[in-house]
């Protein structure tokens, strides 16, 4: 189910029978209060749905965005009422490995039946659309995939790390190798956020439990694995030279232009993938969540809220666009008052409290990356945010619960 996130209707199909599988055998879980509490904690985004119902306009739309966020009643009730333990760590490592896999034949197919845009890009032409036609070529949205690539990068390093020294060298090679392809699709997809959180993952991950790597050939190979990472990001701005511009230029363009785009001769070409858009946007929201601080305006009617404040502002590019608030605080203060924002942070906040109470270094990683995914996106109305966040919670908080139950017993 990790695996096909990226794909909807693979995922929601597997959502499903998941979910019939537990309802079959309901009699077979296992529910305490302090299951239940991170039960509840996990499914506070869907419970503000059902706590806000009454304020949206449409019934229709306020119950379209309940069911998005339903996932996040279904997977933890089934996930940590389990009697089991999960073996977490074989659940990354299959996760990690099987992505891989699938995105490089991706990649690879990619390259077959579009060899006139990989051509292009060769040579250096039109290198901004890159990524996004990539993710495009397999109907997923560019931002999400590369969340999905950065956790995957990272979680293939922790395990190149932590093969080092104890198994064969020809299963460290490849580990490694695997990591290099996983770096290769993110730099491809060349999300600017996904790559800066992929080398914070890998000094996490460098850093967690440095006190175990006594060897001084480990940590050479631990080196090997950093430098590959950076040399590697040589590499492709070597071939992609576009991407040093993105990470620089156009992203930091045009920012005495915040709220006054249309002032731009072309706004499409010079300011849409900047950061002056999304201050621009949060500008705009945040004058829409202050009219409404309280109960905000409904799930329903975030969304107009905001296209209509583009709209009596004359910001026609943005209103043309109709652009989403880009940041998944201001999102929910619009749609739920100041509970919304509060839901949010603990929702959030719940990946470092559980990655840190229990030293999961890929939890805390997931933490950062969600975070600031979050900052300048909105993940939780996108059936691939909201889904992935809910399962990879609940599965790490699961290992935790199993952690803390070991220590009593």
């Amino acid at each position: 189910m990790a695996v096909s996130i990226p794909f909807r209707i693979p995922a929601t199909v597997l959502l499903v029978l998941f979910t019939a599988y537990n309802v079959f055998f309901f009699r077979e879980l296992k529910f305490t209060r302090r299951r239940l509490f991170f039960m509840l904690l996990i499914a506070a985004p869907f419970l503000l749905d059902l706590l806000f119902f009454w304020n949206s306009s449409t019934l229709n739309e306020a119950v379209k965005h309940g069911e998005k966020r339903l996932s996040l009643v279904l997977l933890p009730l089934f996930i940590l009422s389990q009697n089991h333990r999960f073996n977490t760590v074989l659940i990354l490592r299959y996760y990690a490995l099987a992505t891989t896999s699938i995105l490089v034949l991706c990649l690879v197919r990619f390259v077959i039946f579009y060899p006139e845009l990989f051509n292009k890009y060769l040579n250096g032409i039109d290198l901004w659309e890159m990524g996004y036609a990539f993710s495009r070529s397999i109907n997923i949205h560019a931002p999400a995939l590369n969340m999905h690539v950065a956790f995957v990068a990272v979680i293939n390093f922790y395990f190149f790390k932590e093969a080092l020294g104890q198994i064969r060298k020809t299963h460290v090679v490849w580990r490694f190798v695997f990591f290099v392809l996983s770096v290769v699709i993110l730099l491809y997809i060349n999300t600017r956020l996904a790559i800066a959180n992929a080398f914070i993952g890998i000094i996490l991950v460098s850093l967690a439990d440095v006190r175990k790597l006594r060897s001084k050939k480990v940590l050479k190979l631990l080196a090997v694995g950093v430098l590959g990472f950076a040399l590697l990001s040589y590499g492709f701005v070597k071939i992609f030279p576009y991407s040093i511009e993105k990470f620089s230029e156009v992203t930091f363009a045009h920012l005495d232009k915040v709220g006054k785009l249309d002032e731009l001769d072309n706004p499409e070409a010079s300011a849409y993938n900047g950061l002056v858009t999304r201050l621009s946007i949060w500008k705009s929201s945040l004058e829409v969540a202050l009219e409404h601080p309280i109960i905000g305006v409904g799930a329903a009617d975030g969304k107009q809220a905001v296209i209509d404040r583009f709209e009596e502002t004359n910001q026609h590019f943005l209103a043309k666009y109709k652009f989403p608030v880009h940041n998944q605080f201001l999102d929910f203060w619009i749609k739920f008052g100041i509970l919304g924002l509060l839901v949010v942070a603990v929702y959030i906040g719940l990946f470092a409290y559980i990655g840190w109470s229990s030293k999961q270094v890929l939890c805390v990683f997931f933490f950062v990356i969600f975070l600031s995914a979050n900052l300048v996106d909105d993940f939780l109305i996108r059936f691939d945010g909201i889904v992935f966040s809910g399962l990879w919670l609940s599965i790490f908080t699961k290992n935790a619960l199993d952690i803390r139950s070991d220590k009593s017993l």
